[in-house]
């Protein structure tokens, strides 16, 4: 394991930062794990559970004593963190992220980190609609799809490192520029979580004897819709345009459907939703 990997401090002990400390406190318990949080509650917290053996409220603080950095916070606020840890970090400490949005991410923060070119944008697909440490767990990430987003910009030892750290956790990683991560991003992830609070509010504002009728169809069709908000419009705010082109494209796929459908034209209802089944099956094969 290189030195970069042998200290490891993770900024936001939430679900993806505590499941990562916990991942790593299971598999390398020999690795020093920092915390940074910005209560001491949660610090504590983390703390109880084993999982600091440097931790404070202080950034550059903890960021001085890391060989890599994970920034697990809100993609709003990654910029605002790098900039108070900048000075503190070292020429060859591993800077990275769990972001689900890349290129505004990656575009500040290597320029943040631009002297030693130590920042590698990461994006592990695994969240979940739960939020916090109470919700972390050490089999998070295993199996996870864990995107690296380099740019020519990036150091390959840096690279090579923040590949290494996914890895060491479970993740299977895949390397992606990051303005094709947040296009695929867009389709996966943030479209999905729009279209299922909108069918909440379609269900919710329907009579109660409507609503007595939600089975597991629509608990699953809706579950990501009850991730935080705050966070969420953060992520669509930065992938914006990506955004808004998906759902362009997944309104014009129900407007098909709709008018299909009022004009009677079911064997073109058949057509569609059999080839939408055989594609799951093989989109799914393919995320194996």
């Amino acid at each position: 394991m290189s030195g970069t990997l042998n200290s490891i401090a993770v900024f936001g002990p939430g679900l993806m930062g505590g499941s990562l400390l916990m991942a790593l406190r299971q598999r390398h318990p020999q690795i020093r794990l920092g915390i940074w949080a910005r209560r001491q509650e949660a610090i504590e917290e983390a703390v109880c559970h084993g999982l600091a053996d440097f931790a404070s409220t202080d950034a550059a603080e903890v960021a001085g004593r890391a060989g890599s950095i994970v920034l697990c916070v809100p993609v709003d606020r990654m910029k605002e963190i790098s900039l108070a840890i900048a000075d503190a970090v070292g020429p060859d400490t591993l800077v990275t992220d769990v972001g689900s949005v890349k290129k505004r991410v990656v575009d500040e923060l290597e320029a943040v980190f631009a002297k030693d070119a130590n920042f590698i944008g990461s994006h592990p697909m695994c969240g979940s609609e739960e939020a916090g440490m109470a919700a972390a767990r050490a089999d998070l990430y295993q199996d996870a799809i864990c995107v690296v987003t380099p740019t020519e910009k990036s150091r390959p030892d840096m690279v090579e490192a923040a590949k290494n750290l996914w890895g060491m956790v479970g993740g299977r990683v895949a390397e992606m520029e990051p303005g094709r991560h947040d296009r695929a991003a867009a389709l996966v992830s943030h479209v999905p979580h729009v279209a299922a609070a909108a069918l909440v509010e379609l269900v919710g504002s329907e009579s109660p004897d409507v609503r007595k009728l939600c089975a597991g169809g629509f608990r699953d069709t809706t579950r990501v819709a009850s991730g935080p908000a705050e966070l969420w419009t953060a992520i669509l705010a930065l992938n914006r345009d990506e955004t808004v082109r998906a759902l362009d494209e997944l309104i014009g796929l129900l407007g098909s459907v709709k008018d299909a459908l009022a004009d009677d034209r079911l064997k073109d209802i058949t057509r569609l939703l059999a080839a939408a089944a055989a594609e799951r099956a093989k989109i799914l094969r393919s995320a194996k």
